[in-house]
């Protein structure tokens, strides 16, 4: 009998106690073993036993994530940090990488911020930047947030340099992007657009010479490889490009935004049909797409061939930027090409059909669309930089007529630049055309009236000009009387000698007081400079007493 009793102990010891831990370690090693199935059941099994238990539901959420069960983990996911453990941050981080993983990149942005919101010094804190420059730089999707971490400033100021690009301001970009490859020289997407900025802005060499950069730290960085492609054929290296335009065929991206850059440069570079199937790919994807990508696809139907498929495409652009008016004209032009005219090339491009520019005819009529189209600010600076003297004299009118920070800034670069004299003395009447100060070095003063007027007398007339005389008397009278305090107080005057741009500065902390704010990017706008300079004279202006 107590032999029995003992054989009973023995194998009551060695029964497994078979609670949610036991299932846990159990899922591990089938985790490890790769199978999931087996895996899966254990872990249900453990949030049988413990449905309390925020660490079994986790286990259970990587086993479908792995099993690629998403939105399946996603759901298991939200209930642990809505129910069973709200202090689990790590959850924001799980699901960020699921919805990654969906494609929903706006919500695994959403959930990585809220992760290195919640723990900024988390265990996963890398991974969820890693993520954030992914989804930011190699898909090239704005930020809708800033990150609380020391890299904010950096996504903030690439961010500034990517719309500026955009928008033309070329100069301005290429100063931005310098600052962040040298304050950050491990930031790709920064070095990728420091090449569009050089080559923008007419210098080849060096764009060239920060492509080979970038290819150096990532040697099959596609979009370095894009860029380069389009160097090569602008300087007629066909062997180099002929190769690397082979390598490019064979590639086929995953990712939408890598998918787009290659579609775009095949068709920049006249491989039409490889185009074609890129866009086609996107647009069959199933995710939404804006107006210009179908414009685009248009573009590389109707240059292969497939001219009834383009006007489908551009048919749907139509739908979808009605007010554009763009898909219209390129309608037409197909439907006038049927009918025996020649069409030109068309670029890839958002923009209605347009005659090519010839600076050295140029009218000079027309200054808001050279402001406000970024491939003929490209053009101006191109021809500025290689053109003949007689179209850099229509080059430096134009810019003069134009205006802005942008123009100014490349005006004085260009006057140090040139040995030629008498280009030196037709910039420097741009600059006086401008209002802009002179270079100090500059001979004959006396020759330029404008460099003579004190900026405060500018600043002064301005604002009579564009407030008072423009109904605006209460405003005009109180930026007078706090321009004359700041002019009284400066000792270091900030080097901005636009007086627009301090009426701007003056107009938005009147309206800031007064409580009828206006942006700095309307006034910026307003007054044709740019949103930085105006937040420049802002900082200035800040430290009066406006009581």
């Amino acid at each position: 009998m107590k032999h029995n009793k003992s054989i009973l102990k023995k194998t009551t010891v060695v029964d497994f106690k078979q609670d949610a831990a036991f299932f846990i370690d159990r899922g591990m090693r089938y985790l490890n073993r790769y199978d999931y199935e087996k895996a899966l059941r254990s872990f249900r099994r453990a949030v049988e036993l413990a449905p309390t238990s925020a660490e079994c539901h986790c286990h259970l959420a990587s086993a479908l994530a792995e099993t690629g069960q998403f939105e399946a983990s996603n759901d298991v996911l939200y209930e642990v940090i809505e129910k069973w453990d709200t202090t689990m941050t790590e959850v924001y981080f799980y699901m960020a990488n699921n919805y990654a993983n969906l494609e929903d990149f706006q919500m695994a942005e959403e959930l990585a911020i809220r992760y290195l919101q919640e723990d900024s010094t988390g265990p996963y804190r890398e991974e969820a930047e890693e993520l954030l420059d992914y989804i930011y730089f190699e898909l090239d999707m704005p930020p809708r947030h800033f990150l609380p971490s020391d890299k904010e400033d950096v996504y903030s100021k690439h961010e500034r340099a990517r719309r500026s690009l955009e928008e033309g301001r070329f100069l301005e970009a290429l100063d931005i992007l310098k600052e962040i490859v040298e304050a950050d020289p491990d930031f790709l997407p920064a070095w990728n657009n420091l090449s569009l900025a050089y080559y923008y802005v007419g210098d080849f060499q060096k764009a060239m010479d920060t492509i080979e950069k970038t290819l150096d730290m990532e040697n099959g960085n596609l979009h370095a490889l894009c860029n380069l492609a389009v160097l090569l054929s602008h300087h007629n290296e066909a062997g180099e490009l002929l190769t690397l335009m082979d390598m490019l065929k064979k590639v086929v991206p995953f990712h939408p935004e890598n998918t787009y850059k290659l579609a775009t440069t095949m068709g920049v570079l006249g491989q039409h049909d490889e185009a074609y199937f890129h866009y086609q790919r996107m647009l069959r994807s199933g995710q939404p797409q804006e107006a210009c990508t179908y414009h685009y696809a248009a573009i590389s139907a109707y240059l292969s061939g497939r001219k009834d498929q383009a006007l489908r495409w551009w048919q749907k652009a139509k739908q979808m930027d009605p007010e554009a008016g763009i898909a219209d004209q390129y309608i037409q032009m197909v439907r006038n090409e049927q009918e025996g005219e020649t069409i030109k090339p068309i670029p890839y491009q958002y923009n209605p059909p347009q005659n090519d520019v010839s600076w050295d005819q140029a009218s000079f009529t027309g200054v808001e669309d050279f402001k406000s189209d970024p491939m003929i600010r490209a053009s101006l600076l191109w021809a500025l930089q290689h053109g003949r003297d007689e179209v850099k004299f229509a080059v430096l009118q134009t810019l003069s007529l134009i205006g802005d920070d942008e123009a100014e800034t490349a005006v004085r670069q260009f006057y140090y630049q040139t040995d030629n004299q008498q280009l030196q003395k037709l910039a420097l009447l741009a600059l006086a055309d401008m209002g802009a100060a002179m270079p100090a070095e500059a001979p004959d003063h006396k020759d330029y009236p404008i460099a003579e007027v004190h900026l405060e007398d500018n600043v002064e007339e301005a604002i009579r000009h564009f407030l008072m005389e423009d109904g605006q008397k209460e405003a005009g009278e109180w930026c007078l009387r706090f321009w004359s305090q700041y002019h009284e107080q400066a000792q270091n005057q900030v080097q901005v000698r636009k007086a627009v741009a301090w009426v701007a500065a003056l107009e938005y902390v009147y309206g800031t007081v007064k409580q009828e704010k206006k942006s700095q990017a309307y006034l910026a706008k307003k007054y044709g400079v740019s949103v930085t300079t105006v937040a420049k004279c802002v900082k200035v202006l800040s430290t009066l007493d406006f009581k």
